[in-house]
């Protein structure tokens, strides 16, 4: 069936966010290409010429009118070929959100220089406009806080959303008419809405007034397995109403100040049973033709799609400074800083790294060692920079001084906390000062739930790359950069096989040449807190996992001798659990003052994961639970 549609030109674009010139412009040249390939249509992605992560400017007038405009420039680059493609339009007769501009988040359609118009549709919209029906309020989409909806446009004029559920038509160079219906991005996820009591299917209802093939225009984030849910979603939905998709989806990064979001393209074609025919290469810009284009690109797994997804996060902060930046990272000879790094020299080139070393005399010969070790087999430029000096000096100072109403106590904390501060806010960012760096946050996200991070010490920094990884992710990021990036051990393997724990390194308690490391139970506590943050449970859930005898199946951890080690009895695992809910919760003020956070996972620290700092509280449920769990004994 799909062989029967003209030959139609997919452009999986790198948009970049409020620099519409630079993405016509871009836009302009694909369009040329098109036409030269023999494309009748082109399709681009949602907001393509704004962006879509922009904050609150989208209550900025002047740049909303701008963004608006150029679609005259597209349309009238629209000679001999269809072009369909993502943007705001405005309507400056009615309200929108609050009272400003009224604003829609809308396919633009046009031909042969025109807007397409459709007969049929109420009054309201300009011509070759059709806004987006459903708007997501989840995660870090705010669309309802600033564009006017399809559905809120139909309740408004007392019509129906399939009033404007219509296709278009334009006229091929056969003379034959193709007609099409259009989506934008959410509108494909139609099963998670309702209208009227059923499922808001404008696919459906294309299908059935005739489409010959549909179109969805997408600004989709890529986060792990999203796509084989969209496949399976698109099958699903094509099962009632066959037609061939197109989906067309961007690549490159945006972010909202405190989450850096990054698009993995994934535009496919799918054939009316939902087969998918053709599919581009993730992470790249490119054009996609339907008929005569190459067969689809391998699916990632989970790795490499983390590692094409960090190195797309971090060269976004180029895009944003408008420059080749230099960056600063500290290296301490540990797993976290070991794999920043060689991500860091990956996504921009050894020469534009420089690493530094900061030891005490409580860092081991082996972890600086390993810092040297991992640098030179980078090539990146490297030093080290004792501070047991400034260190002591400070130690003494503090201790020297006291209040006239209180001595204070100067406990090993407070002394741990004194060289984490020195390493991050006076070393780290002088050095970036001196030399004009952008120093990284090193931190994994285990640890920044937790609160296993000094404030104004390691919560520093300009982009955290790994911290929406859980520390076993990071481990598995690093074999994986071994194995399959360099093909040989440039991250030390003592790292990777625990034989040098994970270990801050400040104090003899924390002495790696004895096995002293964090006070974190790797890989159960990463399952643990995978379930309280992407998947939003209580502690009555665990409580009521324990006494049902299935905890370990449902967090997905399955060491049950080492579970049985860490809580020989019901009492230490419930104060485990207690104290785990407790640093999610009191921790919250260092997540809010950490840096960007590239986003991995289904819910990251930062706008997307919305967090209030709370008093304590447990549900009558959990003490019922509780007191059951008690009279249990561990399995």
């Amino acid at each position: 069936m799909t062989d029967a549609l003209p030959e139609i030109a997919l452009v999986q674009m790198d948009v970049k966010p409020a620099r519409p010139d630079l993405n016509v412009e871009t836009m302009l040249r694909y369009i040329d290409n098109a036409r030269a390939a023999g494309a009748e249509l082109i399709v681009f992605s949602e907001l393509c010429i704004s962006g879509y992560i922009l904050g609150d400017l989208w209550e900025v007038d002047a740049l909303v009118e701008d963004f608006a405009a150029y679609s005259e420039t597209i349309r009238e680059a629209s000679q001999d070929i269809a072009v369909l493609f993502g943007n705001v339009a405005v309507d400056r007769a009615q309200i929108g959100e609050d009272g400003r501009l009224r604003k829609y988040n809308a396919v633009h359609v046009c031909a042969d220089g025109r807007y397409v118009a459709r007969e049929n549709v109420p009054a309201g919209l300009p011509a070759g406009v059709q806004p987006k029906t459903l708007h997501p309020n989840y995660r870090f989409f705010d669309d309802d806080r600033h564009f006017y909806s399809l559905r809120k446009q139909a309740d408004a004029r007392g019509k129906s959303v399939y009033d404007w559920t219509v296709p278009f038509e334009i006229r091929l160079r056969d003379g034959r008419t193709f007609r099409f219906g259009v989506q934008l991005c959410e509108d494909i996820w139609c099963r998670d809405y309702s209208y009227h009591e059923e499922i808001l299917d404008t696919l459906r209802v294309f299908h059935d007034r005739g489409a010959q093939a549909l179109f969805n225009l997408s600004s989709s984030p890529w986060t792990w397995q999203k796509n084989v849910k969209r496949n399976r979603v698109v099958r699903e939905i094509l099962r009632r109403s066959p037609i061939p998709v197109f989906y067309v989806n961007q690549v490159g990064a945006q972010n909202n100040g405190k989450n850096i979001i990054v698009f993995d393209g994934d535009t496919t074609v799918y054939s009316p049973d939902g087969e998918i025919l053709r599919r581009a290469s993730p992470w790249r810009e490119q054009m996609v033709l339907s008929r005569n284009g190459d067969p689809p690109a391998a699916s990632q797994d989970e790795m490499a799609a983390i590692y094409d997804a960090i190195l797309t996060g971090l060269r976004h902060l180029d895009d944003i400074r408008e420059r080749e930046n230099r960056f600063l990272v500290g290296v301490s000879g540990g797993i976290d800083s070991s794999v920043a790094v060689s991500m860091l020299a990956q996504a921009f080139g050894a020469e534009r790294v420089f690493a530094v070393n900061m030891p005490t005399r409580f860092n081991a010969s082996i972890t600086q060692k390993n810092a040297r070790q991992v640098c030179r087999t980078l090539e990146v430029d490297y030093l080290s920079c004792p501070i047991q000096d400034l260190y002591e000096y400070l130690s003494d100072k503090i201790k020297g001084v006291s209040f006239s109403s209180t001595s204070g106590v100067y406990t090993r904390l407070v002394d741990e906390n004194l060289q984490a501060r020195i390493r991050g806010a006076d070393i780290l960012a002088g050095l970036a000062a001196r030399f004009g760096l952008v120093f990284t946050n090193n931190g994994n996200k285990t640890e920044t739930a937790l609160g296993y991070a000094t404030l104004y010490g390691d919560v520093n920094g300009a982009v955290a790359p790994i911290a929406d990884l859980y520390k076993v992710q990071v481990l598995q990021l690093a074999r994986f950069l071994n194995e399959e990036v360099f093909g040989r051990e440039v991250i030390p393997d003592n790292l990777i096989s625990g034989e040098t724990v994970p270990s801050a390194e400040l104090s003899d308690a924390q002495d790696v040449t004895r096995g002293l490391g964090d006070p974190i139970k790797y890989g159960y506590h990463d399952a643990m807190l995978r379930q309280i943050i992407e998947y939003r449970k209580d502690p009555v859930d665990f409580l009521q996992w324990f006494v049902n005898g299935i905890l370990l199946d449902e967090i997905g951890w399955s060491d049950r001798e080492k579970f049985r080690a860490w809580f020989p009895d019901v009492n230490s695992w419930i104060e485990d659990l207690e104290w785990i809910a407790r640093q999610v919760r009191i921790n919250y003020f260092k997540r809010v003052q950490a840096p960007p956070i590239i986003v991995l996972s289904k819910r990251a620290f930062g706008f997307d994961l919305r967090e209030s700092q709370l008093p304590a509280y447990e549900t009558r449920r959990y003490g019922e639970l509780k007191a059951l769990a008690l009279s249990m004994e561990i399995s």
